[in-house]
C-alpha cells in the first residue's frame, strides 16, 4: 500500500510539473504554532509545536512542501513531562484559490516524529513515522503575506494519535 501511494504521489507531482511550464515557480515559507493533542489511551497530552514549512507551487492547484517542527511547550500530566522533540516530513498540497484572497487546501504526506517523556529522574524517548494528512484555509493580506489555519493528523497507529490545529503566517517570495 505504501509503495502504491508513493508511486501515485510521484506521478501526480510529475503531471503537475509538466503543467507548470506556463506558471512561474513560487517559493513560500510559513511559520506557525501547533496546538497538539496526543491520545495514547490515557489522559490526553497537549504539548505545543513551532512548525515551519517551505513550499513550492508546482502548479496552480498543487504545491510540494517540506516540514520541520520543534517542541516549544511541554505537557505535564500526572507528573509525567512530555515533549515533542522534533518532527520533519514532506507533503503534497492540493489547493484551490477563490481569487478573493481565500484559499482552501489539503495536505497528504509523510512525517517522522520524536517524543521525549520524563518522570522523576527517569526519561525515555521514542520516534516513528506515519502518513500525515490535513485540511486548512489561508487568507492573503497582501501579495506576499498571508495567514493560515489548518488541522493536521501527524500520527495515527498502534493506538496512539497525534493531531492538532495550527495558526500560522506565511510569506510568498
Amino acid at each position: 500500500m505504501t509503495k502504491i501511494s508513493a508511486i501515485a504521489a510521484v506521478a501526480l507531482l510529475l503531471a503537475g510539473v509538466a503543467q507548470a511550464q506556463a506558471v512561474k515557480p513560487a517559493l513560500y515559507g510559513e511559520v506557525g504554532y501547533s496546538f497538539i493533542t496526543i491520545d495514547a489511551g490515557g489522559p490526553d497530552l497537549e504539548p505545543g509545536l513551532l512548525r515551519g514549512i517551505v513550499g513550492w507551487n508546482a502548479h496552480p492547484y498543487l504545491a510540494v512542501e517540506g516540514l520541520l517542527a520543534t517542541g516549544v511547550k511541554d505537557d505535564n500530566t500526572d507528573g509525567v513531562k512530555t515533549k515533542v522533540s522534533n518532527a520533519y516530513g514532506f507533503y503534497l498540497k492540493p489547493k484551490y484559490d477563490f481569487g478573493n484572497g481565500i484559499q482552501v487546501f489539503g495536505r497528504l504526506g509523510y512525517v517522522h516524529t520524536k517524543i521525549k517523556s520524563s518522570f522523576g529522574g527517569l526519561s525515555a524517548s521514542g520516534s516513528d513515522d506515519d502518513v500525515s494528512y490535513g485540511v486548512g484555509v489561508s487568507y492573503a493580506f497582501s501579495k506576499q503575506w498571508y495567514g493560515a489555519l489548518d488541522y493536521t493528523s501527524y500520527y495515527n497507529k498502534d493506538g496512539v494519535k497525534a493531531s492538532g490545529v495550527t495558526l500560522g503566517a506565511g510569506y510568498r517570495f
